[in-house]
Protein backbone atom coordinates (compact mmCIF):
# COMPACT_ATOMS: atom_id res chain seq x y z
CA UNK A 1 0.00 0.00 0.00
CA UNK A 2 2.53 2.37 0.75
CA UNK A 3 4.19 1.65 -2.32
CA UNK A 4 1.36 2.34 -4.16
CA UNK A 5 0.85 5.86 -2.50
CA UNK A 6 4.49 6.53 -3.37
CA UNK A 7 3.77 6.18 -7.09
CA UNK A 8 0.76 7.98 -7.24
CA UNK A 9 2.98 11.48 -5.30
CA UNK A 10 5.41 10.49 -8.19
CA UNK A 11 2.42 10.30 -10.74
CA UNK A 12 1.40 13.91 -9.75
CA UNK A 13 4.68 15.05 -8.89
CA UNK A 14 6.47 14.80 -11.69
CA UNK A 15 4.56 16.36 -14.50
CA UNK A 16 3.61 18.84 -12.50
CA UNK A 17 7.50 19.43 -11.84
CA UNK A 18 7.76 18.75 -15.68
CA UNK A 19 5.02 21.85 -16.52
CA UNK A 20 7.15 24.07 -15.01
CA UNK A 21 9.99 24.09 -16.83
CA UNK A 22 8.07 24.24 -20.10
CA UNK A 23 7.31 27.60 -21.78
CA UNK A 24 4.53 28.08 -25.08
CA UNK A 25 5.63 30.78 -27.04
CA UNK A 26 3.55 33.55 -28.16
CA UNK A 27 5.13 35.66 -31.04
CA UNK A 28 8.79 35.10 -32.72
CA UNK A 29 10.44 38.55 -34.06
CA UNK A 30 13.22 37.33 -35.88
CA UNK A 31 14.13 33.44 -36.33
CA UNK A 32 15.15 31.54 -32.98
CA UNK A 33 16.44 28.11 -33.42
CA UNK A 34 16.49 25.66 -31.04
CA UNK A 35 19.87 24.06 -30.87
CA UNK A 36 19.11 20.27 -30.26
CA UNK A 37 16.71 19.84 -32.42
CA UNK A 38 17.05 22.88 -35.07
CA UNK A 39 13.50 23.82 -35.08
CA UNK A 40 12.97 27.51 -35.02
CA UNK A 41 10.27 28.77 -32.24
CA UNK A 42 7.14 29.69 -33.44
CA UNK A 43 3.18 30.62 -32.11
CA UNK A 44 2.56 27.66 -30.18
CA UNK A 45 5.59 25.90 -29.90
CA UNK A 46 6.39 24.15 -26.10
CA UNK A 47 9.90 23.81 -25.22
CA UNK A 48 12.17 23.54 -21.84
CA UNK A 49 13.22 26.05 -20.37
CA UNK A 50 17.04 24.69 -20.31
CA UNK A 51 17.30 24.41 -23.63
CA UNK A 52 20.10 26.26 -25.99
CA UNK A 53 18.45 28.84 -28.14
CA UNK A 54 20.44 30.17 -31.19
CA UNK A 55 19.31 33.80 -32.55
CA UNK A 56 19.78 33.86 -35.91
CA UNK A 57 18.87 37.01 -36.09
CA UNK A 58 20.95 39.56 -33.50
CA UNK A 59 17.82 41.15 -32.49
CA UNK A 60 15.11 38.85 -32.42
CA UNK A 61 12.75 38.49 -29.46
CA UNK A 62 10.02 36.09 -28.53
CA UNK A 63 7.49 36.04 -25.97
CA UNK A 64 6.69 33.16 -23.96
CA UNK A 65 4.39 31.79 -21.37
CA UNK A 66 4.43 29.39 -18.67
CA UNK A 67 1.42 28.98 -16.30
CA UNK A 68 3.53 28.93 -13.44
CA UNK A 69 6.30 31.38 -14.47
CA UNK A 70 4.26 33.77 -16.01
CA UNK A 71 5.34 36.09 -19.64
CA UNK A 72 9.12 36.84 -20.56
CA UNK A 73 10.39 38.07 -23.47
CA UNK A 74 13.48 36.45 -24.69
CA UNK A 75 16.53 38.53 -26.31
CA UNK A 76 20.03 36.99 -26.98
CA UNK A 77 20.98 39.78 -24.07
CA UNK A 78 18.69 38.12 -21.36
CA UNK A 79 18.39 34.76 -22.49
CA UNK A 80 20.79 33.01 -19.45
CA UNK A 81 18.67 35.43 -17.20
CA UNK A 82 15.79 33.33 -18.56
CA UNK A 83 17.19 29.73 -18.38
CA UNK A 84 17.66 30.64 -14.56
CA UNK A 85 13.72 32.40 -14.31
CA UNK A 86 12.49 30.96 -11.20
CA UNK A 87 9.13 33.82 -10.98
CA UNK A 88 6.92 35.81 -13.25
CA UNK A 89 9.61 38.56 -15.03
CA UNK A 90 6.42 41.15 -16.36
CA UNK A 91 4.11 42.34 -14.16
CA UNK A 92 0.79 42.87 -15.73
CA UNK A 93 -0.24 46.17 -18.02
CA UNK A 94 -0.69 48.96 -15.71
CA UNK A 95 -3.78 51.49 -16.28
CA UNK A 96 -2.86 54.37 -18.00
CA UNK A 97 -2.80 57.45 -15.38
CA UNK A 98 -4.93 60.83 -17.13
CA UNK A 99 -4.72 64.09 -16.26
CA UNK A 100 -8.14 66.20 -16.18
CA UNK A 101 -6.39 69.41 -15.39
CA UNK A 102 -7.37 72.94 -17.70
CA UNK A 103 -8.24 72.39 -21.81
CA UNK A 104 -4.02 71.95 -23.08
CA UNK A 105 -3.79 68.94 -20.74
CA UNK A 106 -7.21 67.26 -22.13
CA UNK A 107 -5.72 68.40 -25.79
CA UNK A 108 -2.60 66.42 -25.01
CA UNK A 109 -4.06 63.62 -23.35
CA UNK A 110 -6.21 62.90 -26.69
CA UNK A 111 -3.01 63.51 -28.82
CA UNK A 112 -1.07 60.81 -26.69
CA UNK A 113 -3.91 57.93 -27.23
CA UNK A 114 -2.53 57.76 -31.38
CA UNK A 115 1.04 59.25 -31.03
CA UNK A 116 3.61 56.37 -31.59
CA UNK A 117 2.37 52.92 -33.22
CA UNK A 118 -1.35 52.88 -33.09
CA UNK A 119 -2.87 49.19 -33.75
CA UNK A 120 -6.05 49.49 -35.70
CA UNK A 121 -8.26 45.96 -35.76
CA UNK A 122 -11.09 46.43 -37.58
CA UNK A 123 -13.62 49.21 -35.88
CA UNK A 124 -11.72 51.85 -33.41
CA UNK A 125 -14.34 53.59 -31.20
CA UNK A 126 -12.47 56.85 -29.59
CA UNK A 127 -14.49 59.20 -26.75
CA UNK A 128 -13.84 63.14 -27.73
CA UNK A 129 -13.81 66.09 -25.58
CA UNK A 130 -16.79 68.06 -26.95
CA UNK A 131 -15.87 70.99 -24.88
CA UNK A 132 -12.19 70.94 -26.31
CA UNK A 133 -13.45 69.47 -30.29
CA UNK A 134 -16.62 70.21 -30.85
CA UNK A 135 -18.48 67.23 -33.27
CA UNK A 136 -20.99 68.88 -35.71
CA UNK A 137 -21.45 68.65 -39.50
CA UNK A 138 -19.21 71.78 -40.02
CA UNK A 139 -16.74 70.67 -37.02
CA UNK A 140 -15.21 66.98 -37.65
CA UNK A 141 -12.16 65.00 -38.09
CA UNK A 142 -9.97 63.19 -40.87
CA UNK A 143 -7.24 60.88 -41.70
CA UNK A 144 -4.71 61.99 -44.14
CA UNK A 145 -2.32 59.44 -45.37
CA UNK A 146 -0.30 58.82 -48.88
CA UNK A 147 -0.81 56.11 -50.81
CA UNK A 148 1.49 55.16 -54.07
CA UNK A 149 1.73 59.06 -53.89
CA UNK A 150 -1.62 59.55 -53.61
CA UNK A 151 -2.95 62.11 -50.83
CA UNK A 152 -5.92 59.96 -49.32
CA UNK A 153 -8.42 62.17 -46.95
CA UNK A 154 -10.65 60.15 -44.70
CA UNK A 155 -13.33 61.82 -42.76
CA UNK A 156 -14.28 60.18 -40.02
CA UNK A 157 -17.89 59.21 -38.57
CA UNK A 158 -18.77 59.82 -35.66
CA UNK A 159 -21.78 58.91 -32.95
CA UNK A 160 -22.36 62.16 -30.64
CA UNK A 161 -18.36 62.54 -28.57
CA UNK A 162 -17.25 59.46 -30.14
CA UNK A 163 -15.28 59.08 -32.71
CA UNK A 164 -15.37 55.62 -35.09
CA UNK A 165 -12.19 54.38 -37.07
CA UNK A 166 -13.86 51.84 -39.36
CA UNK A 167 -10.63 49.98 -40.92
CA UNK A 168 -12.00 48.73 -43.96
CA UNK A 169 -13.35 52.66 -45.12
CA UNK A 170 -10.16 53.99 -43.80
CA UNK A 171 -7.97 51.77 -46.19
CA UNK A 172 -10.42 51.91 -49.06
CA UNK A 173 -9.07 53.43 -52.31
CA UNK A 174 -11.22 54.46 -55.77
CA UNK A 175 -13.60 51.54 -54.27
CA UNK A 176 -10.77 48.82 -53.55
CA UNK A 177 -9.06 47.80 -49.98
CA UNK A 178 -5.66 47.83 -49.96
CA UNK A 179 -4.46 44.60 -49.57
CA UNK A 180 -1.17 44.78 -47.32
CA UNK A 181 -0.92 48.09 -45.85
CA UNK A 182 2.14 49.58 -45.12
CA UNK A 183 1.24 53.21 -44.49
CA UNK A 184 4.19 54.71 -42.86
CA UNK A 185 2.09 57.67 -41.38
CA UNK A 186 -1.16 58.77 -41.32
CA UNK A 187 -2.10 62.42 -39.66
CA UNK A 188 -5.42 63.30 -37.74
CA UNK A 189 -6.53 66.86 -38.52
CA UNK A 190 -9.46 68.36 -36.97
CA UNK A 191 -11.48 70.54 -39.73
CA UNK A 192 -13.70 73.77 -39.01
CA UNK A 193 -15.99 75.32 -42.15
CA UNK A 194 -17.59 78.00 -42.11
CA UNK A 195 -16.32 81.32 -43.34
CA UNK A 196 -13.04 81.64 -41.02
CA UNK A 197 -11.96 78.30 -42.54
CA UNK A 198 -9.45 76.61 -40.80
CA UNK A 199 -7.95 73.06 -39.91
CA UNK A 200 -5.21 71.72 -37.01
CA UNK A 201 -2.91 68.77 -37.52
CA UNK A 202 -3.79 66.84 -33.68
CA UNK A 203 -0.59 64.50 -34.41
CA UNK A 204 0.79 61.94 -36.56
CA UNK A 205 1.41 57.98 -35.89
CA UNK A 206 2.12 54.66 -37.75
CA UNK A 207 -0.98 52.80 -38.61
CA UNK A 208 -0.34 49.22 -37.34
CA UNK A 209 -2.74 46.40 -39.08
CA UNK A 210 -1.96 42.92 -37.92
CA UNK A 211 -2.60 40.09 -39.38
CA UNK A 212 -5.89 39.05 -37.84
CA UNK A 213 -5.88 35.39 -37.86
CA UNK A 214 -1.80 35.45 -37.08
CA UNK A 215 -2.87 37.61 -34.07
CA UNK A 216 -6.15 35.54 -32.87
CA UNK A 217 -3.85 32.54 -32.89
CA UNK A 218 -0.94 34.48 -30.48
CA UNK A 219 -3.70 35.45 -28.23
CA UNK A 220 -5.53 32.03 -27.58
CA UNK A 221 -1.96 31.10 -26.48
CA UNK A 222 -1.93 33.02 -23.75
CA UNK A 223 -5.64 32.72 -23.35
CA UNK A 224 -4.98 28.86 -23.21
CA UNK A 225 -2.22 29.30 -20.83
CA UNK A 226 -4.43 31.65 -18.40
CA UNK A 227 -6.71 29.27 -18.52
CA UNK A 228 -7.52 29.37 -14.59
CA UNK A 229 -7.07 33.32 -14.27
CA UNK A 230 -9.67 36.05 -14.29
CA UNK A 231 -10.97 37.99 -17.24
CA UNK A 232 -9.45 41.30 -16.29
CA UNK A 233 -5.73 39.63 -16.02
CA UNK A 234 -6.03 37.87 -19.43
CA UNK A 235 -6.74 41.65 -20.69
CA UNK A 236 -4.29 43.08 -19.05
CA UNK A 237 -1.35 40.33 -20.57
CA UNK A 238 -2.83 40.72 -23.96
CA UNK A 239 -2.88 44.29 -23.74
CA UNK A 240 1.04 44.43 -22.66
CA UNK A 241 2.02 41.59 -24.93
CA UNK A 242 -0.40 43.93 -28.02
CA UNK A 243 1.52 46.97 -26.85
CA UNK A 244 5.29 45.29 -26.84
CA UNK A 245 5.10 43.80 -30.04
CA UNK A 246 2.28 45.83 -32.39
CA UNK A 247 1.91 49.40 -30.43
CA UNK A 248 -1.11 51.38 -28.92
CA UNK A 249 -4.55 49.82 -28.27
CA UNK A 250 -7.48 51.48 -26.69
CA UNK A 251 -9.00 49.12 -23.76
CA UNK A 252 -11.93 49.43 -24.66
CA UNK A 253 -11.74 48.85 -28.14
CA UNK A 254 -9.73 45.62 -27.32
CA UNK A 255 -11.96 44.04 -24.94
CA UNK A 256 -14.74 44.75 -27.79
CA UNK A 257 -13.26 42.78 -30.08
CA UNK A 258 -11.45 40.02 -28.04
CA UNK A 259 -15.40 39.31 -27.39
CA UNK A 260 -16.89 39.62 -30.45
CA UNK A 261 -13.87 37.40 -32.24
CA UNK A 262 -12.26 34.98 -29.49
CA UNK A 263 -15.52 34.83 -26.90
CA UNK A 264 -13.64 36.64 -24.46
CA UNK A 265 -15.91 38.37 -22.06
CA UNK A 266 -16.35 39.22 -18.39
Amino acid sequence: MRNLLVLLTLAIWIPALSAQDYFTVIKVSGNIVIERTGSSLGTGTSFSQDENLLFKIPDSRAAVYNTQKGRFIITSQNVAEFKSLKSNYLPSAGKISTRAVGISSRRDDFKKQFEGDYVILDLAKIKVDADVFPLTDKKYFYLTYDYNNKIINKKLAFVKDTLLIKKDELLTVDGVIIPDPRISEMKLVYLEEGEEYGSEIICSFKPVFPDIQQLKKEINVIIDQMEMNHYEEKVDEISTFIKEFYGRIDESNLKRWLGDNLNLKP
